[in-house]
């Protein structure tokens, strides 16, 4: 899905203060973790788990469950979601009752705990990776886990050992840190050792190959991925993006059209695809049918709000959906319209720096000059306050007269009063 999160559990608190380690968890970034010891008398502090950061998505099936509109779609992805977030839930509980120890004596009393955690993470991952966050507790337990397994292993023999969970758990703690090499080298020992892998790692290992500029090579993990379960649909969609990306219009245009045939009609992949579509037939020049896609969208995206109480964002592809479909001034509203209120007002600012706007709204008694307020802040019987040096602009309150006097008015207030 295009817009997505995951909503993190919340977390238990444990007692005890631990010692930091340092783990790498992305390219060139560090994250400190706790790991083994107590404090100085051995009394055990209040621990907070730590979600890292781009672990933690808003997810749209979140914003389904929360809308109460679940039962209202046969999207099978959404129980698949559902599913692997109590699965997560389940490994997540267990994990924070385990003490944040690498002692040898401890982790011996807790090792039937931690190798169950571990594997219902692993096992939530590949269900729906989106529904399993990486966290500094479960960075933790991959070391545990790795320790309870190596445990009965002679010292020899150590260097290489590992199960197909203990790889699957590398993979997930790589990928989340973005160390796509690393990630694929894993996976790619995992797929040479083990037969009854998931199409998911397929996919999940065509994305590092993406995320590496290595198209063509994720492309055959693509078709492997589908080979495997073509009720993968997501897959088609990824093969018509990445074929588009080629400039490979016949095999793009077929990879959507695969995606609409399987996929369901209430996801973003699938506004998505129509979008897309829109573009490549009109570059095809079949332009009733690549009209007919585009209006599809746009129906498709209706949907997608009533459902999910969201647009499915301004992408690359709807934007230029947009701008080849419609006037100029609907392509600029629709385009505005879909932005975030963030983004908008980002946009204002670079818009009155660059002196194409001298304030977000233009100068009136009805509204803030600001923030387009019509009375003052809190007080809606009351109408708001002119500026006291030229008495030609208005606002709110105080807080919104600050700020357009630093971003712009300034200079135009000297000026105006200059004037008089």
């Amino acid at each position: 899905m295009t817009n997505e999160a995951v909503v993190a559990p919340t977390p238990s608190t444990e007692k005890e203060v631990p010692e930091k380690k340092v783990v790498e968890t992305k390219a060139g970034e560090e994250t400190t973790v706790a790991t083994t010891e107590t404090g100085a008398e051995g009394e055990e502090g209040e621990y907070k788990d730590r979600f890292l950061e781009g672990s933690q998505r808003i997810i749209a099936y979140d914003l389904l469950e929360a809308r109460g509109k679940s039962n209202e779609t046969t999207d099978p992805d959404v129980k698949r979601y559902k599913k692997a977030k109590e699965l997560f839930r389940q490994g997540y509980d267990l994990c924070m009752t385990i003490p944040r120890s690498l002692d040898e004596d401890i982790l011996l009393q807790h090792e039937e705990d931690v190798k169950t955690s571990a594997e219902t993470l692993v096992n939530a991952w590949l269900l729906d990776d989106k529904a399993a966050p990486m966290s500094e507790r479960v960075l933790i337990l991959g070391q545990q886990y790795e320790k309870v397994l190596l445990k009965d292993v002679a010292e020899a023999d150590r260097e290489g050992f590992f199960i197909k969970e203990s790889l699957l758990f590398s993979a997930w703690i790589l990928l989340v840190g973005r160390q796509y090499q690393h990630c694929l080298t894993t996976l790619t020992l995992a797929i040479n050792t083990y037969d009854d892998l998931p199409a998911r790692v397929y996919f999940l290992r065509a994305s590092c190959y993406f995320s590496l500029g290595k198209l063509r090579i994720g492309l055959k993990d693509l078709e492997k991925c589908l080979q495997k379960d073509p009720k993968f649909t997501v897959a088609y969609s990824v093969l018509g993006s990445i074929y588009m990306n080629l400039k490979d219009r016949d095999q793009a245009i077929k990879g959507f059209k695969q995606y609409l045939e399987r996929g369901h009609p209430d996801t973003a992949d699938y506004v998505n695809a129509l979008y897309s579509l829109s573009i490549l037939l009109q570059e095809k020049g079949r332009k009733s049918e690549a009209r007919e896609m585009y209006k599809k969208a746009r129906d498709s995206e209706t949907r997608f709000k009533y459902l999910y109480g969201t647009n499915t964002g301004m992408s690359d592809i709807k934007r230029q959906a947009v701008q080849l479909h419609e006037t100029p001034d609907d392509a600029r509203k629709i385009v505005f319209d879909a932005m975030p209120s963030k983004q908008y007002n980002n946009k204002i600012e670079q818009l009155i720096q660059a002196g194409i706007l001298n304030s977000p709204y233009p100068a009136s008694p009805e509204q803030c000059s600001n923030c387009g307020a019509k009375h003052l802040k809190d007080q809606p019987e009351k109408s708001l306050l002119c500026c006291g040096g030229c008495k030609s602009i208005w606002y709110c309150s105080r807080d919104c007269q600050v700020k357009d006097y630093k971003a712009c008015h300034k200079l135009s207030c000297k000026k105006a009063q200059e004037q008089k």
